[in-house]
């Protein structure tokens, strides 16, 4: 079987319908429920360490570390979403993510979105998870009580809330729910530590063990201090827990250092059973990426997938009209000869989908490269402080945008030389999107060209999205390759009210010197191995 650009994905991944997050008129989004509901009196984590550890194992934070004035400056409300949580059930792939929104795929490229209002209790949940269980499916997300469903999909129903040995109620944080055989677990933690416990298979919400703090923020462990350079020492955040079962090892991996740093990452711990005795595995963190258009690596989920290979989702930062703007990246994952689980995290150009490659724990890219970062450009304009170069610097915090004025706007970059190009990304800033003035995201219309030399050379269609109803924050488009020296985007059209920013534009392929100077072949089609 050949593989070619058509058997590709590329991070961050495509999801229809990113969720809505308001963050103007002052409005601090955490999440509803993140905290607690109402009046009601919950057991939470500071409590189970002073009743099983004592008032010396709380942490000690020279400011506090209580809420902080300090903030982003949103100028608009954004699209976002993290913290996927994902099962791979039947060889269908479900995906849950903080704000809301399932989504599936059969094949890890189309993903179709599930917009369900019966999923949790609340409009926004955070940080949800899922595990099927005897024929059933359980699912909750932070301070949420446990739900089941007979379909991965839903209708959701309560079970209950969290109930403790003792028959207290116990909120649970960032929670995941692991099946280990006939039996269930459940692990959690936000900022004080991850905790673990095993459930009651009969009645699942029921904790029949009690609490343990099986991580704690350890300063001496570079990547778990806070800040994009690892610089507090003081505080690191443990949170996002999930646990990963391989070969009767048990992998236990939180998330360190901050949702909105670079430095965002996962570690593991490694333990012969569910609940420890855990042991911190010499290769962390396991999920990092710190260069390139792909930061980040947090919050995510470890799952196997077909033909047995593993796979990592995570959260890629932007952060830039709030520290919960964010996106979602996968790449695979694997274990070494030394049993030690590590994840290829931050691959930013195109790479095969699962079951292409029976190994793409050892390399699963393409070859095909980013052939316009940094890349001379033109415009048809661009409004103050949005300058064509920003759709093209290889970060997530900077987009051009083309002039109020402008009509017709454009974007074009020079190659510099020739390219066999086969593939765009693009990644969409809703300028002005305010939910208060019932301006809402929705399809971006667009024409991609090129042209095979520089000078003197017309126009020709590489993708036609002018007629696009498809609601795409991030959009990923593969085609037959052509060669070419430039490349251009023409904006059609835009969401209602929305001016079109473009935080990345990219093309991706190999240079023509190397097939026609150095005599390689072509990087695809290839033969799957």
């Amino acid at each position: 079987m050949q593989l070619n650009i058509f058997d590709t994905y590329c991070n961050p991944i495509v999801l229809p319908d990113y969720p809505l997050m308001p963050v103007l008129n002052g409005k601090n989004y955490v999440g509803t429920g993140e905290w607690g509901r109402g009046d009601k009196q919950f057991v939470r984590d500071a409590d189970l360490i002073l009743e099983t550890e004592g008032p010396d194992a709380l942490p000690r934070l020279p400011f506090g570390g209580g809420p902080t004035p300090f903030h982003r400056d949103a100028e608009n409300d954004v699209r976002a979403t993290a913290d996927p949580s994902c099962l791979y059930y039947e060889g269908r792939w479900y995906l849950y993510c903080t704000g809301g929104m399932v989504y599936d795929s059969a094949d890890f490229v189309h993903w179709t979105s599930h917009p369900d209002a019966t999923w949790l209790p609340i409009s926004e949940p955070m940080a949800p998870t899922v595990e099927v269980f005897r024929g059933k499916f359980y699912a909750t997300a932070n301070s949420v009580p446990l739900h089941v469903s007979d379909s991965p999909l839903g209708p959701w129903k309560q079970v209950g809330e969290w109930v403790l040995p003792d028959g207290r109620e116990m909120l649970a944080n960032d929670p995941m729910i692991f099946r280990d055989g006939e039996r269930l677990y459940l692990y959690w933690g936000l900022g004080l530590g991850i905790f673990g416990a095993e459930l009651d298979p009969e009645k699942p919400n029921h904790l029949i063990t009690t609490p343990r703090r099986l991580i704690r923020f350890d300063g001496n462990h570079a990547w778990e201090r806070m800040g994009t350079n690892n610089e507090n020492w003081g505080f690191g955040c443990p949170e996002g827990s999930w646990m990963y079962r391989h070969d009767g090892k048990y992998y236990l991996t939180y998330s360190v250092c901050g949702t909105e740093f670079y430095s965002y990452c996962m570690g593991a711990y490694v333990s012969d059973s569910p609940l420890g005795e855990f042991r911190l595995q010499k290769k962390n963190p396991i999920s990092r990426s710190d260069r390139g258009l792909i930061h980040g690596g947090g919050h995510g989920s470890i799952v196997d997938g077909p033909e047995g290979t593993i796979w990592c989702f995570y959260t890629i930062p932007v952060c830039i009209d709030h520290v919960f703007e964010r996106r979602i990246g996968i790449d695979p994952c694997g274990i070494d000869e030394n049993g030690e689980l590590y994840a290829l995290t931050g691959c930013d150009a195109p790479q095969f989908r699962p079951g292409a490659l029976k190994h793409p724990e050892a390399g699963n890219a393409t070859g095909l490269v980013s052939c316009t970062a940094f890349a001379l450009s033109d415009a048809s304009s661009y409004a103050p402080g949005h300058r064509p170069m920003y759709a093209l610097d290889e970060v997530l915090h900077t987009w051009w945008q083309p002039a109020a004025e402008d009509a017709a706007p454009y974007l074009a970059v020079s190659l510099g030389a020739g390219y066999y190009i086969s593939a765009v990304r693009l990644l969409w800033k809703d300028v002005g999107l305010n939910f208060a003035e019932n301006v809402y995201p929705g399809a971006y219309r667009y024409v991609i060209e090129g042209a095979a030399a520089e000078e003197g050379e017309d126009w020709f269609t590489l993708v036609d999205a002018s007629e696009n109803t498809e609601d795409l924050s991030v959009d990923y488009r593969p085609f037959e390759e052509r060669l070419l020296g430039k490349i251009r985007i023409r904006i059609l059209g835009a969401p209602k009210g929305v001016t079109p920013g473009i935080l990345n534009f990219t093309a991706f392929g190999e240079s023509a010197a190397r097939r026609s100077m150095w005599g390689h072949a072509p990087l695809l089609p290839r033969e799957e191995n």
